[in-house]
């Protein structure tokens, strides 16, 4: 149930945003095969895939699991952002989450 869920949802953040997966690739430095297994459920991410994934579209790991999650995507203020701010704001991430440990 999970697992075909899973792909469904992470498929349709993908095209909700309207990146193709050589985009996604890119930008999480997930390989682009790896990510189209993922949305053809062959293969499951783990945990620290999942959680880029869901950094990346802005959705919880609920959201995309199918359980009791929601989905905060908003169309039109993804697609304002330029892959280079994306970029930027997961470098700041990065930065805190080192900051932190």
């Amino acid at each position: 149930m999970y697992k075909d869920s899973f792909a469904k949802k992470i498929k349709k953040a993908r095209e909700d945003t309207g990146l193709t997966q050589r985009d996604v690739a890119a930008e999480t430095e997930i390989h682009p095969s790896t990510i189209a297994k993922y949305e053809s459920a062959k293969l499951e991410p783990d945990l620290e895939k999942l959680g880029i994934l869901a950094d990346f579209y802005g959705v919880s790991v609920d959201w995309l699991l199918g359980t009791a999650g929601t989905n905060n995507i908003d169309k039109n203020d993804l697609k304002k952002m330029t892959f280079e701010s994306i970029r930027q704001q997961r470098l700041q991430e990065k930065d805190i989450k080192k900051k932190r440990n």
